[in-house]
């Protein structure tokens, strides 16, 4: 439950805190006093965005602080999933900045906004009376269904998605070879041509470099081989390698009387070696440069195609040699398409059977959720006053066409939701979101949440002004349904109705105050003289009556 709420110029608050208690906690003072703040700071510890325009404008920064006690085991495995220390209880903390980056922390730890989301399931619900606006799209149905039982349903849903992200690659894959093989026989005769053109050429890898140095090569031939044969007459000829290895044999004679003759030495070795694989050289390459002119020519032409052939395809040739591979695969693709799409049919087919099972898993465990909840929504109406009440979850399958038919196929499965509704003996059920009066709607959200916060043993339950537009013997069902329910959690509730107050255990009066030309908001916990007095202004008006006091004791004595 939660313990305590500190808050710090955040919006018209400068610094609050307040302690709560289990059991009914009402929060009352006049429109526009401040107390759907509390609601929004409250909100923030839950995980909801934070805009800056929150932030007072006195400072650059806005504080919220939360303690909560932890009676959820689900609390510390989330925790520990994410390296968090636990403790006795759960300190929630938020700061929104102007100017530099929010921050987050969870146990006086850094953390983000999903830990703090993942960790709100578990910690509180708010209701304001906009959640009813819910009921009148039944788009929201589904998630108001698997609320219920998320945690045995999570599993489920995410096999599923996986089925259903398989699917649509699946089926994306099969369209996607109908359109290439379209384009592709639109490009056969093409595709074939290319492929005979460039196969003629018979192309290698690294072919134009090397025809290109021997074209380079002929082309110099002349002064090439005036150069090679000296170096071959000053190598042999001159026998400068034979003087070189006598006077390298010479140093070696006295290498043993200084370091400087050694390393001589040592210098005249390697040069001789060096020399000498040079003339090796030389004398192969002098032997291999025998080309006849229509070499030459033959070289010339093979290096014209090449050229021709990069230049009318924008491709080297290393990528002409890619270029092939693919022309090969479309043309094959082509000629065993049937095959082909045999193939891609049969793992749509594949596909869509396991994502149409996994559908029908969570249809089948949503009906067992929609049985348990119409019973307990028609038992929680009739205590709200809505006498002979018959509700149903109608939860239809999607109508698939074929393996084909993805869009069917929705997020949340292949289920249609409607809620329908009789709140008349006799009459017939008919769409709750077409035949509900405000008052119903807002009844039969209070059954929903009620409900919810039970099955779920949600620690803390708000409820923000759910109770507007109601009055009377109704009201006071209402407030006795919520005092109910504070029995097995802890609820917090704003609210208007003297009814709803009177069955409050503790009652915080929220009320604005100008200090300096600044609006501020003050909270004050009322005893039973001064809860009787908020309760007369709320019967009578701002003129408290000693009628309206009478009342107001009444219903604070027999709530």
């Amino acid at each position: 439950m939660l313990k305590s709420l500190e808050v710090k110029n955040f919006a018209i608050i400068d610094n609050i805190k307040l302690d709560f208690f289990q059991g009914m906690t009402v929060l009352t003072g006049e429109t526009g006093a401040g107390k759907s703040i509390i609601v929004d700071a409250i909100s923030l510890l839950l995980g909801d965005r934070a805009l800056k325009e929150m932030i007072s404008s006195k400072s650059e920064t806005a504080e919220i602080t939360g303690v909560f006690s932890i009676a959820s085991g689900d609390i510390s495995r989330i925790l520990e999933e994410n390296n968090l220390d636990y403790e006795d209880d759960l300190t929630v903390y938020r700061m929104i900045a102007k100017d530099k980056s929010n921050v987050v922390k969870i146990n006086n730890q850094n953390s983000s906004l999903k830990v703090l989301k993942d960790l709100a399931v578990y910690l509180a619900d708010i209701h304001s009376q906009f959640d009813t606006s819910q009921l009148i799209n039944p788009e929201n149905y589904l998630s108001l269904i698997d609320n219920f039982k998320r945690v045995r349903i999570l599993p489920l849903v995410t096999k599923y998605q996986e089925s259903l992200n398989l699917y649509k690659e699946r089926v994306k894959d099969y369209h996607a070879t109908i359109k290439s093989r379209d384009e592709s026989i639109r490009k056969l005769d093409l595709y074939k041509f290319q492929l005979n053109e460039l196969n003629n050429l018979a192309l290698e890898k690294d072919e134009y470099i090397r025809i290109t140095e021997e074209v380079n090569i002929l082309s110099n031939i002349d002064k090439i081989n005036t150069i090679l044969e000296k170096a071959k007459f000053y190598l042999s000829e001159e026998q400068v390698l034979d003087k070189i290895y006598e006077i390298k044999a010479d140093f070696d004679s006295i290498s043993k009387y200084s370091e400087e003759f050694f390393g001589v030495s040592e210098r005249l070795n390697n040069l001789y070696y060096e020399l000498d694989d040079i003339y090796s050289i030389i004398n192969d390459k002098t032997d291999s440069l025998d080309f006849t002119k229509s070499d030459f020519e033959i070289l010339q032409e093979r290096i014209n195609d090449l050229d021709k052939i990069q230049k009318k395809y924008d491709k080297n040739i290393e990528e002409l040699i890619d270029y092939c591979d693919f022309l090969k695969t479309e043309i094959d693709m082509v000629e065993n398409f049937d095959e082909i799409v045999k193939e891609k049919h049969s793992s749509v087919k594949d596909a869509f059977k396991q994502a149409f099972q996994d559908a029908i898993s969570l249809h089948e465990f949503r009906e067992d959720i929609a049985l348990r909840i119409t019973k307990d929504i028609e038992s929680t109406l009739e205590e709200l006053v809505i006498k002979n009440a018959q509700f149903k979850i109608v939860l239809n399958l999607a109508e698939v066409k074929d393996e084909f038919d993805i869009s069917a196929f929705k997020l949340g499965g292949l289920d249609e939701v409607e809620f329908m509704i009789s709140t008349n003996k006799g009459e017939p059920l008919k769409p709750l979101a077409r035949t509900a009066s405000g008052g119903e709607m807002s009844r039969v959200m209070l059954a929903f949440k009620t409900i919810f916060a039970r099955s779920q043993k949600i620690p803390t339950i708000i409820f923000d002004e759910i109770d507007t537009g109601i009055s009377g013997f109704i009201a006071k069902q209402i407030a006795r349904k919520i005092q109910e329910l504070s029995k097995v959690t802890q609820v917090i509730s704003i609210t208007h109705i003297p009814q709803v107050v009177a069955q409050g255990e503790h009652h915080l009066s929220i009320s604005k105050k100008l200090v300096n030309n600044q609006t501020s908001i003050s909270v004050k916990y009322l005893k039973y003289e001064e809860r009787v007095d908020e309760i007369a202004k709320m019967v009578s008006g701002d003129k408290i009556t000693e009628t309206a006091k009478d009342i107001a004791k009444e219903l604070l004595l027999n709530p």
